[in-house]
């Protein structure tokens, strides 16, 4: 499983809006960090804003979330529709869906740290997930010196079993990688990783499968969402399928894009503007 490539830590000063039955402005200081946005009254050290004790915090990986840009500088934070702010946050709104309202004279410069801190969440959310899946299904990854050992030992093929292409593609030096990925249906990134010799290169690209099959992740992936079962023995993958989204979802490997995770703006939804309206009216 690739590493989550974490975003740079930002601070600064931003205006946060209450949401009591009086409403204002107050001015509270904030760190961006590991997936979490901290906010205080009091100046939070940047390595460590965990060390203020009195202080609010959102971890993104737990909610997911959105950002609508107003007009002006402010900004609209608010979980993702049917979703709520996790309870474990330190916040006001913890366990709630009320958005956040901010406010920042550098406007652009929180806006791109907050995509960027959300999208990390994101991708640790759905790593989480997939390691939670994949225990479950019994699944084991494999990096090349281990399969090279394993399947010596076994007399076993160096194909996955659902594409019937190489694992772990042998590149040529300075073979056009765009062309190779096109073939074996493995990305640039995995084939820069899994050609190397190293025995952690490459490592979560290729599984095992408690029946001892091995296959790309993302080929199992696609195999048992539609079949439920081991493309070689139809041993039975999992119980139950999941009712949206990927089995497997794949972070950092095969096929896969960082660029599905990304936090986008999107236009102020009925239920957002509803809300507004409510708060402004009342």
């Amino acid at each position: 499983m690739a590493e989550v490539t974490e975003p740079t830590s930002t601070a600064g000063i931003l205006m946060k809006q209450s949401h009591g039955m009086f409403r204002h402005w107050s001015k509270r200081h904030f760190v961006l960090r590991n997936g979490c946005l901290h906010w205080s009254h009091e100046d939070l050290p940047v390595h460590r804003p965990g060390s203020v004790e009195n202080r609010s915090f959102i971890d993104f990986s737990r909610t997911p979330c959105d950002l609508i840009v107003l007009e002006g500088s402010r900004l609209f934070l608010q979980p993702t529709h049917g979703f709520m702010w996790n309870s474990n946050d330190r916040h006001s709104r913890a366990g709630t869906a009320q958005p956040l309202m901010l406010m920042s004279e550098q406007s652009r410069k929180l806006k791109e740290s907050l995509r960027e801190h959300i999208a990390f969440g994101r991708d640790l959310r759905a790593s989480r997930m997939q390691r939670d899946r994949e225990r479950m299904m019994g699944l084991v990854s494999v990096g090349p010196v281990d399969l090279a050992e394993e399947l010596d030992e076994e007399a076993g093929s160096s194909t996955c079993a659902a594409c019937l292409l190489e694992l772990f593609p042998e590149v040529e030096e300075n073979k056009d990688l765009s062309a190779v990925a096109a073939a074996s249906g493995v990305s640039e990134e995995g084939i820069n990783q899994s050609s190397s010799n190293g025995s952690r290169k490459g490592f979560g690209l290729v599984v095992k499968t408690p029946c001892q099959h091995y296959f790309h992740r993302t080929c199992l992936n696609d195999w048992v969402m539609k079949a439920g079962t081991c493309p070689v023995c139809k041993t039975n993958m999992t119980s139950q399928k999941p009712p949206h989204g990927k089995l497997l979802e794949s972070v950092g490997s095969i096929g896969s894009s960082t660029a599905s995770t990304v936090a986008t703006d999107r236009s102020l939804s009925h239920r957002s503007l509803g809300w507004i309206m409510h708060r402004n009216s009342a």
